[in-house]
């Protein structure tokens, strides 16, 4: 590394997710070709890495969490696109090294989604430029950084598998020179509890090896060398809360093993099971024993405490192999959640009846997304009456994410054949917003603070409770301090957050 800084300096990026803490700066390795790779069968040598890089991404899914495993997901389908194998091999042929090779194509391809229309494809940059890299390091036999815990770790861009490995690993912090506060980096960091900046200066890369550095989730700050005035701050909160009235804390969970750690870290129910862990990098959809299977671990790992499971939510935004779906122009108003299940009737019946099975076992709820409508509430509350019956069991409770504008409106008629609401907070406020909550260029929205989306929300809250039902947070809003004290007010029932962030949940109510 040239032109190494080792003196006092503070730099200032994005907020990405709160905290202040000191560490150790740690430098993550980009993608580097160094020395050429003398093969007799390229060809081969490029077979033999894609289908490393497949295992190892295979593996991965298998603890991943309900926010890493659809990145991970999409990576393995990369890994088949044709236009990079293709394009790689064609560089080798004129001349050029195999690792060379695969990290320049994976370059033109992220530049090409760069300058896409799309947001969604812009944001899949990353994903491409990730998945050369671990094709690059296969080819190497490289196996990674070791990685010191409690370092501050500064990165150009950190790839889904990467940030992953960095929270296993117990790093303090995380710094990147690219990306948003909605980049796949901030996404997990706040899902872990690490604190984040994203989108700080090119000289952060230059930060001394081992420099003390403080990092201000929260202002996107970057300290070099605190004082001791700086670092005494770190252990003075802002502002201390004691909400009221104390209500359940559930996560938001995507695996078995998310579900684990959300009862070590004192969840009292799950809010949120995302089935799509399920779905995901199959070419056949999981059969009807395997899901009972699976939503049985689940609910016994939660010996007793409620689970309330989100049926599958997939579509144009969320594709998976064995339901292929054609292009949409916005995927996130597309055919997808409750719209694609009731299209896909035998698909949905094997997982609501999987559900039935399981619900005679724990205190278990089904909740529908995407509702926009009471017919779609009805036409699903049906489809369930049916196969309850001929299965033989009771009606287990059933209830709508309240995600939709159009379904918040709709409230008081939802509210007549709904058990339960929950509010989505994430994609209630990017669709009442009209602004993408993955799109960097539009962030300032998100941050912003808004009395229209209140206006939604408190008669959404109110019918609920005209029509004795409970109404719960799902979403960032929920870990908010803030937002969460407003809603406490309005009378929700209960919140369900990110399982890291759990804790400074809790703490709230101390």
């Amino acid at each position: 590394m040239h032109d190494t800084c080792d003196i006092p300096a503070t730099f200032t990026g994005q907020a990405a997710a709160p905290g202040r803490v000191v560490g150790p700066a740690f430098h993550w390795p980009g993608p580097e070709s160094g020395i050429p790779l003398l093969l007799a069968d390229p060809s081969a040598a490029l077979r033999q890495a894609l289908a490393g890089a497949h295992a190892r991404l295979t593996a991965a899914l298998v603890t991943a969490d309900a926010t890493l495993a659809p990145l991970l997901d999409a990576q393995r389908l990369m890994l088949d696109d044709p236009d990079f194998r293709d394009g790689a091999l064609e560089l080798v042929a004129a001349g050029g090294d195999l690792v060379d090779a695969v990290l320049t194509v994976a370059g033109q391809l992220a530049a090409l989604l760069e300058g896409a229309d799309s947001a969604y494809f812009r944001e899949r940059a990353i994903d491409v430029r990730a998945v050369g890299t671990l094709v690059a390091a296969t080819l190497r036999g490289e196996i990674g950084a070791d990685i010191p815990r409690g370092a501050v770790v500064l990165a150009e861009e950190l790839a889904p598998l990467d940030t992953a490995r960095l929270a296993e690993a117990g790093v303090a912090a995380l710094v990147t020179v690219r990306g948003g506060p909605t980049c796949h980096a901030a996404i997990m960091a706040r899902a872990w509890g690490i604190p984040a900046v994203v989108g700080a200066p090119d000289a952060v890369l230059r930060i001394a090896e081992g420099a003390p550095v403080l990092v201000d989730g929260a202002d996107g700050a970057v300290i070099v060398h605190p004082t001791p005035a700086q670092q005494a701050r770190q252990r003075q909160p802002a502002v201390s809360y004691a909400l009221s009235p104390r209500i359940p804390i559930y996560a938001n969970i995507g695996s078995l093993a998310e579900a684990e750690r959300a009862v070590t870290l004192g969840a009292e129910g799950i809010g949120l099971l995302r089935t799509e862990f399920l779905f995901q990098g199959r070419q056949q959809p999981p059969s009807e024993e395997a899901q009972v299977e699976a939503y049985t671990a689940i609910l016994r790992c939660m010996a007793g405490r409620p689970l309330v499971v989100r049926t599958l939510d997939i579509g144009a935004d969320k594709p998976v192999p064995f339901l292929p779906t054609p292009p949409e122009a916005n995927p996130q108003l597309g055919l997808r959640g409750i719209r694609l299940c009731l299209q896909q009737r035998e698909l949905f019946c094997t997982q609501l009846r999987a559900l039935l099975r399981v619900s005679v076992t724990g205190p278990l709820k089904i909740m529908l997304p995407m509702v926009t409508t009471v017919e779609e509430m009805r036409e699903t509350c049906a489809l369930l009456a049916g196969l309850a019956d001929t299965l033989g069991v009771a009606l287990p409770p059933c209830g709508a994410m309240i995600e939709v504008p159009m379904a918040a409106l709709a409230a008081p008629e939802l509210a007549t054949v709904c058990d339960f609401f929950s509010l989505g907070t994430n994609d209630l406020l990017q669709f009442l917003l009209a602004a993408d909550r993955q799109h960097a260029g539009v962030g300032y929205l998100h941050a912003g603070e808004h009395p229209a989306v209140w206006r939604l929300i408190a008669p959404v809250i109110a019918a609920a409770h005209a029509a004795s039902i409970p109404v719960g947070v799902c979403g960032e809003w929920g870990a908010d301090p803030e937002k969460l004290a407003r809603l406490l007010g309005l009378g929700v029932d209960t919140v369900s957050v990110a399982v890291g962030a759990l804790p400074q949940v809790r703490a709230l109510f101390a």
